[in-house]
């Protein structure tokens, strides 16, 4: 089930594995919802694979967020365009209570939507 998503443009670090010497792309967030994160860029990483991501919500006092996900295609018209280079859309996997409301805090401000 997809998340309603706000406009996001925040870097996004994604590494393979939790490791400090774990290999690393950043890349610039177009999106972002409860489920997930929709990146500009794909990252080169392979589809189908667990990465840990980071990044900080343009909200004052709020803290970084650090989260499992699965990189994923965004769309099909994304898997012909970017064929065997990675993916556009990362999915939370089991994301905390407070990094889910701190992301639906965020894209109600953003969408000016009530409370």
């Amino acid at each position: 089930m997809t998340s309603l998503r706000a406009p996001l443009a925040v870097p996004v670090e994604i590494r393979v594995d939790a490791r400090a010497d774990a290999r690393r792309v950043f890349r610039l967030a177009a999106t972002v919802g409860e489920d997930g994160v929709r990146l500009v860029r794909p990252a080169p990483f392979e589809i189908g694979r667990p990465v840990t991501v980071r990044f900080a919500l343009p909200m004052p006092g709020a803290a970084p967020l650090a989260l499992d996900a699965e990189l994923l295609h965004a769309d099909l018209d994304d898997e012909r365009r970017y064929e065997g280079e990675g993916g556009r859309e990362l999915t939370f996997l089991h994301p905390s209570s407070e990094a889910r409301e701190a992301i639906r805090a965020y894209v109600r401000t953003r969408l000016s939507l009530p409370e």
